[in-house]
């Protein structure tokens, strides 16, 4: 019997020494809140709530020392909001949230991160503008000469030509600006280099297979989007490429 009577005295003693460092442990963690809600330590500069009045300093920043407080085993914000302030980043193209080809050991698969190709965009746009230009100038200058006395009568021909020409940039550009097409970069998960590739923003998510200028990898892109009235673009989005696996892959050096 009182072997049995310390057996339990030493186990009450352990369940006591556990519930002790839990209440320590959750007095000097702190607090977690919603994404929308900032959770801060008591040692911290009190941020404002919302992510929406942050700057993209701000949320780099904030970025940084949310990630190391959590690598270091003491984080001070939750992973709803921790999730979409990477994803606020992700959005904007910041470096601060940039991460590399990487494998998935669960989903056995290469993927790397895409953001919006702001070089590819303004030369969509400016390739439409050229067209449009080029459009006016030959409508411009047939219909003048067809309405020249000394030329005699003629048929427009180019004049129309120009008209519809002019009336397709028109429309192209009109929808680059209205964010219907978006030019999504990103690295090839294989060699690393620079991939794009461009994608509608119409349903909110796209997918398109591409391939690898440099490697000739088959690769995949799969982007979200979101409205985004400050964007030259009216909209913005994040997303990965995937590799596309080949047989190759699974054998043996």
């Amino acid at each position: 019997m009182r072997v049995v009577s310390l057996v339990r005295g030493d186990a009450r003693s352990r369940a006591t020494t556990r519930a002790r460092r839990a209440r320590r442990s959750r007095a000097r963690a702190p607090v977690l809140v919603p994404w929308r809600r900032l959770a801060v330590d008591d040692d911290a500069t009190s941020r404002t709530a919302s992510l929406d009045t942050l700057t993209l300093e701000e949320m780099e920043a904030l970025y940084v020392e949310a990630r190391d407080a959590y690598y270091d085993g003491a984080p001070m914000v939750s992973d709803e909001y921790f999730d979409a302030l990477e994803a606020k980043l992700c959005y904007a193209g910041s470096a601060a949230a940039r991460k590399y080809p990487r494998c998935s050991v669960r989903g056995k698969a290469t993927y790397s991160d895409c953001v919006v190709d702001e070089g590819q965009m303004w030369a969509l746009w400016t390739s439409y503008l050229g067209v449009f230009a080029i459009g006016v100038s030959l409508a411009v200058f047939d219909f003048g000469g067809a309405l020249d006395p000394s030329e005699g009568p003629r048929a427009p021909v180019l004049g129309v030509a120009g008209c519809a020409l002019a009336r397709r940039g028109w429309d192209k550009l009109a929808q680059t600006m209205e964010g219907s097409t978006l030019a999504m970069t990103g690295e090839c998960p294989a060699c690393h280099e620079a991939v794009y590739a461009f994608l509608p923003t119409v349903r909110g998510q796209a997918k398109e297979r591409a391939e690898c200028h440099v490697c000739g990898r088959k690769i995949v892109f799969e982007t979200q989007f979101e409205r985004r009235p400050s964007s030259p673009w009216k909209v913005t989005g994040k997303g990965r490429v995937f590799l596309v696996a080949e047989a190759s892959d699974f054998r043996p050096e």
